[in-house]
């Protein structure tokens, strides 16, 4: 049997190199795996991979006498695989070799089974990567960026691996791909036309479409078996069209992609927000409210993909977050909760594909993510899940209205898997808390677990009011307004902040992030009163301070709406990673006001 081809390809500032040389100090001792060097024009020592080194002639003149498996050109270089790796698979050995997505399709006539290796990033993460390495301005960065790549063509088996965490994760994961691939037998050559194509066009013609059409639906689009233009049209005709029966049956499909963990217990709570809102930590006050309590709360949280911060990369600056499955139980068995990162848990490579191709479309994706969620929700193990929906000008949900029709279809298709789902709307008009950045959200948080007076009285309050509804699932309290008596005596008592630093050890205890020293302050221009906070400009500024990258940077807010100001007053200050951040923070402080004051 012929070994297998791995082609490892990804953009830019990915990690390619890191992951490759990860998953040779792992695989290289085994002899079944071997890692192709590569020839390339460029001399030998030169900065970079390992590789041979040649001149543009004895590059020539090997290719001209047969001596590669492959070639290309990129950034002014030629590459080159060597022939010899065609006698490597042709022993039943695999190959690893780093290449580009642009030979896939002559490689593949080439080896007897190839497997691309698509590894990915947020682009928050590529830009902050490229930015380290100090040879490329902003706007090259932001052009690298902009650039567009195809698809991997039809046929060819493709494999994707999420690189946004540290090298260890992303090494495991690079790891864990290239094994289960090479275990498996290859997959059979793909359709012409994938096989929900006459369910796109049912839908088209304005079909209601059943559980079995989404099935089909879902795995050509996840499989990559539709070209990107035809992925992005299918998409765009579902999204823009989903019936409530729609959301259902997709959500049905969603939670039979993936495992549920069995808790083992009758009554497992969650929590999710529908976000928009800058700085609303609450999940790291509920969860530690609820295990006090008694509730199990196994919580997995998402990271910023467009934000200054997330729940993980807030709940990162205290603890560990990326752990497995077999790390959660064990987390929860012993504390009664945890807030950890789902990219290794319940992550869904839907999403990764169907984001991809969504966002650039600026679609409402508002009833699709009621699919995603409560599927994600399903298969943590949950029973009940209580939904914040924010409202406001700047939130996802501009109207209450928004909210309460979104709740109402949250409740249904809950209902339908069997969960217990409450759905409510909230005040999203303006930041919650006064810290947006993971270390200033983390300060927050601890100021209201610790009763610190200075703490932000609005974001108490807010997560006391979800802590209230999920303990009146607990029989033994019964009622939202006992609720509310039941968290605030735990807040009080210090019992709350005794189960966060029990959750905080058995994640994995650092020290937590202080908020960066390198600071600037943005001042009052005018007298007047605190009309309006816009908190994406907030966010903004947060994120060219560095955040959430740099979990020290972000935006500490210094008033609130309704606030009355002097000529002079602080309004807030910037946190900043670095002098260059801190300038890049400061411009985006010009222009449009983020903080608008009326004259009175």
């Amino acid at each position: 049997m012929s070994g297998v081809f791995f082609f490892v390809v990804g953009p830019s500032g990915v990690g390619k190199d890191t992951l490759i040389d990860g998953a040779r100090a792992v695989l290289g001792k085994d002899p079944a795996f071997v890692f192709a060097t590569r020839t390339i024009t460029r001399p030998d020592g030169a900065p970079g991979e390992a590789h041979v080194g040649v001149t543009d002639g004895e590059f020539a003149a090997r290719e001209a006498a047969g001596r590669f498996l492959i070639t290309w050109r990129a950034h002014g270089l030629q590459y080159g695989l060597p022939i010899e790796l065609a006698t490597v698979l042709s022993s039943g050995r695999h190959v690893v070799a780093n290449g580009s997505r642009t030979v896939i399709d002559a490689l593949a006539t080439r080896v007897p089974r190839l497997v691309v290796i698509e590894v990915s990033a947020p682009a928050s993460v590529l830009a902050a990567r490229i930015a380290a390495r100090g040879r490329e301005t902003p706007d090259e960065i932001a052009a690298r960026l902009a650039r567009s790549v195809g698809p991997v063509p039809c046929g060819v088996e493709l494999v994707r691996v999420m690189n946004d965490s540290t090298s260890e994760v992303g090494i495991a994961r690079f790891v864990e791909a290239i094994r289960a691939a090479a275990s498996r037998p290859a997959e059979p050559a793909v359709r012409d036309e994938p096989a929900s194509a006459e369910a796109w066009r049912a839908k088209l013609a304005g079909a209601t479409l059943d559980e079995a059409a989404y099935g089909a639906l879902i795995d050509d689009l996840a499989n990559d078996r539709y070209t990107a233009d035809d992925g992005r049209e299918v998409l765009r005709t579902l999204i823009t069209g989903l019936r409530d029966e729609e959301v259902v049956a997709l959500a049905r499909v969603r939670t039979r992609r993936m495992p549920r963990i069995d808790w083992g217990e009758p009554l497992v709570v969650d929590k999710h927000s529908m976000g928009g809102v800058p700085g609303s930590r609450i999940t790291l006050i509920v969860v530690p409210i609820v295990a006090a309590h008694g509730l199990l709360m196994p919580k997995t949280s998402s990271r910023a993909i467009t934000s200054a911060s997330g729940t993980a990369d807030a709940m990162e600056a205290a603890a560990r977050v990326d752990l497995d499955a077999g790390e959660m139980r064990r987390v929860v068995d012993a504390v009664r909760g945890c807030i950890v990162w789902n990219g290794r848990l319940n992550h869904s490579h839907v999403d990764d594909v169907t984001n991809a191709m969504v966002r650039p479309l600026g679609l409402d994706t508002r009833r699709w993510s009621v699919a995603s969620i409560l599927s994600k929700k399903y298969s943590a193990g949950a029973t009940h899940v209580v939904v914040d929906l924010p409202f406001g000008p700047q939130a996802k949900l501009r109207s209450e209205a928004d909210a309460r029709e979104l709740g109402d279809l949250f409740e249904r298709v809950g209902a339908e898997l069997g969960l217990t789902v409450s759905a409510f709307a909230s005040d999203g008009r303006a930041p919650i808390g006064r810290g947006i950045g993971p270390a200033l959200e983390l300060r927050d948080v601890l100021q209201v677990l610790d009763g610190d007076p200075r703490a932000p009285g609005e974001l108490r309050d807010k997560a006391l009011t979800f802590a209230a509804r999920i303990l009146a699932w607990d029989p033994r309290v019964g009622e939202v307004a006992q609720g509310r008596v039941q968290a605030e005596r735990l807040l009080a008592s210090g019992a709350a902040r005794q189960a966060f630093e029990r959750i905080v050890d058995a994640q994995g205890r650092h020290a937590y992030v202080e908020p960066s020293t390198l600071v600037a302050t943005v001042r009052a221009e005018r007298p007047g009163t605190i009309s309006q906070i816009d908190g994406w400009r907030i966010a903004g500024i947060a994120i060219e301070a560095g955040a959430p990258t740099a979990r020290q940077a972000g935006v500490d807010l210094l008033v609130r709406v309704g606030d009355r100001v002097a000529r002079g007053d602080l309004l807030f200050r910037i946190h900043a990673a670095d002098d260059t951040s801190l300038a890049k923070a400061r411009d985006a402080v010009v222009g449009l006001p983020a903080i608008v004051i009326d004259e009175n």
